[in-house]
């Protein structure tokens, strides 16, 4: 296999070039299994599959991560896509992959699949969609606008806004009015993402108590299919908030 870039010899088909630097991965799943797990690798114009055997002792899990994480750093894949057979498995495998891996990783939280394929063939479509949405190169802090510059929430309600906007597919946050309902809801401060209408912007709401603020989240989508892609990427996002 030749690098696509400097056609130096590659070792493995999404293999990162040391020669030009050519990236040939644009992201790569994790998928657990309770004795088994997946590693998949989607490239520019191909994927790659590794299969490994989880054994019960504690040491040998350790090992097996600790390789999936040289795997991972070899192609230089920065986002890593983790689901499995159930939600114990997915935030087991999360938690392990975060303590051994090698460089800096975005780790984004799917729903539990029934099936490796199944998986595999959502997280390509995934990407392939991701790879074709456009970008911004704008300050998070330039990207919210509108005439409530108010932000309920203090400085947890500030973080969750920022973490929204730190997003290449943000284009703009403009928050919404500040209404006060009935009753207090427990929890703290809290971000949910709702729903993205038909040209691919984002609802949110922001809730503090018993106070509500409606955000909206303007992206880069072009149609409502991509703004269901970057919904789920900023869902994500605020996994890790």
């Amino acid at each position: 296999m030749k690098c696509p870039n400097c056609f130096a010899e590659l070792p493995s088909p999404t293999a990162y070039c040391l020669y030009c630097g050519n990236k040939n991965t644009i992201g790569c799943g994790l998928f657990a299994e309770e004795s088994r797990i997946y590693l998949f690798f989607i490239g520019k114009h191909t994927e790659e599959t590794l299969s490994f055997k989880l054994y019960e002792e504690e040491e040998s899990i350790r090992n097996t991560f600790e390789i999936i994480a040289e795997r991972i750093h070899e192609r230089r894949a920065d986002e890593v896509y983790i689901s499995g057979i159930n939600n114990d498995l997915i935030e087991r495998v999360s938690e392990m992959l975060k303590k051994v891996a090698l460089s800096p990783i975005s780790v984004y939280i799917t729903n539990p699949f029934q099936s490796a394929d199944e998986f595999f063939k959502h997280l390509v479509d995934h990407l392939r969609t991701v790879k074709e949405l456009k970008k911004v190169d704008i300050k998070p802090e330039d990207k919210i606008h509108g005439a409530h510059s108010t932000i309920i929430g203090g400085r947890e309600g500030l973080k969750f806004i920022h973490k929204i906007a730190s997003s290449e597919y943000v284009k703009k946050i403009v928050p919404g009015v500040i209404e006060a309902k009935g009753s207090a809801v427990g929890g703290g401060v809290r971000f949910k993402l709702t729903r993205c209408d038909d040209r691919g912007n984002i609802r949110g709401l922001l809730i503090d108590g018993a106070t509500v603020q409606e955000i909206h989240i303007v992206t880069t989508a072009r149609n409502k299919e991509e703004g269901e892609v970057i919904l789920k990427i900023l869902r994500g996002l605020l996994e890790e908030a």
